[in-house]
């Protein structure tokens, strides 16, 4: 959050010399990171700064997440609140002077899925077993797919300057960095185990499900918007 505050700050420093009305842009836009609004200035006679914000949230969807070893998987039933959103702090570089532009910047995708639900079936952990009865109340958990500042790259097509004011529409593909993050807690119901013995056993879980995520490195950024220029 300190980076992303720094270079905004900066980049506020060098449009406010030469910034007018007519520099100014704002829009609305859809797509992979869920709905919102994006807030541009014009820096030079190709390149733009623009500061996007982005939400959507989905509820109550129905999950069965899968844990354990391959060879004794089992399941837990859960509802989950889907969470989408993210920040970004971006550069415009319209590379040919016309309305496609390459982009880079710094975005935080903030993207969630929060869970809680019952075990289905026991399963093994490393070798451990875990059963149902060993377990009281629901397993709680979510996974981050990030949450901090990552780079992006893109390309997009879009108003290039202040020249070009009025309405106008945007389109735009790219590329967030992501590093997934997963959490599942539960409560032990039997003295077969321990409290720390089903922590464990969950953190081998966790560790399992974060592995099945290793290959999530990016998140594929696609939207569409309209924009005005004043």
């Amino acid at each position: 959050m300190k980076i992303f505050a720094a270079i905004l700050l900066s980049s506020i420093t060098i449009v406010a010399t030469n910034v007018n009305a007519a520099d100014v842009g704002v829009g609305v836009k859809a797509g992979t990171l869920g709905y919102g609004a994006d807030f541009s200035v014009t820096l030079t006679k190709t390149i733009n700064a623009r500061i996007s914000l982005t939400t959507l949230s989905i509820d109550s969807q129905a999950e069965t997440v899968t844990v354990g070893d391959a060879s004794n998987e089992g399941t837990i039933s859960a509802t989950a609140d889907i969470d989408f959103g993210s920040s970004a702090l971006l550069f415009d570089w319209h590379v040919f002077d016309g309305t496609f532009h390459l982009t880079a910047g710094l975005v935080k995708a903030d993207i969630g899925v929060n869970f809680s639900g019952r075990l289905g079936d026991s399963f093994t952990i490393d070798g451990q077993l875990v059963e149902v009865s060993d377990i009281s109340g629901p397993i709680t958990g979510d996974v981050k797919v990030s949450d901090s500042y990552k780079p992006y790259i893109g390309l997009g097509w879009g108003r290039k300057s202040a020249a070009d004011s009025g309405f106008s529409f945007s389109a735009e593909l790219g590329a967030a960095f992501v590093d997934p993050e997963v959490r599942l807690n539960g409560t032990v119901a039997s003295s077969r185990i321990t409290q720390a013995e089903l922590d464990e056993r969950l953190d081998a879980a966790r560790n399992s499900a974060k592995n099945d995520l290793a290959d999530l490195k990016i998140w594929p950024v696609v939207s569409i918007g309209v924009n005005y220029a004043f």
